[in-house]
């Protein structure tokens, strides 16, 4: 048994580069400090007094924001390098961040958080076309699995020392967050550096669009994309709401939960994709991701406290390791080198627009219909999402037939 286990991991992280190592090692010291996402709805509306939808309006311009810096960072990745779109992002992202505890305005922080996701969103597009590059050929998806394993080992991280800061004093989870990006940059600057390749994952230059925005089966993609991450965002931007308003945890447990969240992802997904990407297609393993996600709403109207939500973290996890690094491998499949930015970007912007849209949809939903109608809604958009993504598969079989 001992020696399956060991087998397994061996298989799991054997293969990957140093570079994807290095490229990881930036990403957990970034995400470590990334803890202003999980408390912002409540600070915003327990320490600056906001309405509960003058917080999602303040939430969806920092997705704004997200949708804008994905655009312009995959267009200037394609131009100049991932490295140097990481380095403008990280820094000027974490100097912003620490000027947001002096902004109490409500109109001032709309625009603030506007303009502090476009500089820290536009890394998301560089990050995954670094990792394509660095990756090697046939281990893209686990390449990605190690980045994602930095994020949750961040966001293990993060989530719990945002509940002892904001215990403290709200304004450190900024500087706090700013201190970490910069860090990250400095890393980043003596560490990395771009790489030019010559291979391409998946397939031939012929059989690749050059623009992702010509590429029919990758917009119906990205329709999917768009609806699993309204879904899934619940869980980080509105649901702590849920959390304290309805069911009265505090900070310190929200932030456990999503610790919780964290370290399961870190310590399974390496080896749940290293079991399922050549047993399972990517069309089957985000359609399964989507349905446990749908099933996990359907859970909330009948369940409450601390251990139960335990359970539903759980569950979201799984959902998460299944659907989210199959994404990224059909993404960069058809992609090519010389557009691999755009098509990232494009990905990047279906989560931004979701981050924009889903404060709004939220709120609003729960303000005037309560939480129950939004988790039927939300299961409702997850069967539709795996229906697109049937259909995504269907279309490239036919593809590949002509």
């Amino acid at each position: 048994m001992l020696q399956h286990v060991k087998s397994l991991f061996s298989g799991a992280y054997s293969g990957i580069s140093r570079d994807v190592w290095l490229l990881s090692a930036v990403m957990l010291i970034n995400r470590s400090g990334t803890m202003v996402i999980f408390f912002l709805s409540v600070y915003l509306t327990e320490k600056l007094g906001f309405s509960v939808q003058q917080t999602g309006v303040v939430m969806a311009c920092f997705g704004a924001g997200s949708f804008t810096g994905a655009f312009t960072g995959g267009k200037l990745t394609d131009i100049i390098g991932y490295r140097p779109v990481m380095l403008i992002s990280l820094f000027t992202g974490g100097t912003l961040f620490m000027l947001i505890p002096f902004i109490h305005s409500y109109l001032y922080l709309c625009v603030s958080f506007f303009f502090l996701s476009i500089f820290s969103e536009s890394y998301r597009p560089a990050n995954m076309t670094a990792i394509a590059f660095y990756s090697k050929p046939g281990n893209y998806t686990r390449s990605i699995s190690i980045n994602r394993l930095a994020i949750n080992l961040g966001f293990s991280v993060g989530p719990v020392l945002g509940g002892f800061l904001a215990s403290i004093s709200y304004d450190y989870l900024f500087y706090t967050n700013g201190c970490f990006c910069i860090a990250a940059a400095t890393f980043t600057l003596f560490m990395l550096h771009n790489k030019k390749v010559h291979h391409v994952h998946g397939q031939s230059q012929k059989q690749q669009i050059a623009s992702p925005y010509k590429d029919k089966i990758y917009l119906y993609f990205i329709v999917a994309v768009f609806l699993y991450a309204l879904c899934f965002f619940q869980f980080f931007i509105t649901m702590p709401l849920f959390y304290k308003d309805i069911h009265h945890l505090s900070e310190r447990q929200i932030g456990l939960l999503m610790m919780f969240n964290g370290l399961i992802v870190a310590v399974v997904e390496m080896i749940l994709v290293y079991r399922l990407e050549k047993r399972w297609n990517v069309y089957r393993t985000i359609s399964i991701g989507g349905l446990l996600l749908a099933a996990t709403y359907l859970c909330l109207p009948f369940i409450g406290g601390f251990a139960a939500f335990t359970l539903i973290i759980v569950l979201v996890s799984f959902s998460e390791m299944l659907a989210m690094p199959f994404m990224n491998s059909f993404m960069n499949l058809k992609s090519s080198i010389a557009s691999r930015g755009q098509y990232a970007a494009l990905y990047s912007m279906a989560w931004s627009s979701a981050q924009t849209a889903l404060p709004i949809l939220a709120t609003q939903t729960i303000a005037n219909f309560g939480y129950n109608t939004l988790w039927m809604l939300l299961a409702f958009i997850l069967i539709i999402m795996t229906y697109i993504i049937r259909v995504v598969s269907q279309k490239m079989r036919a593809a590949a037939a002509n």
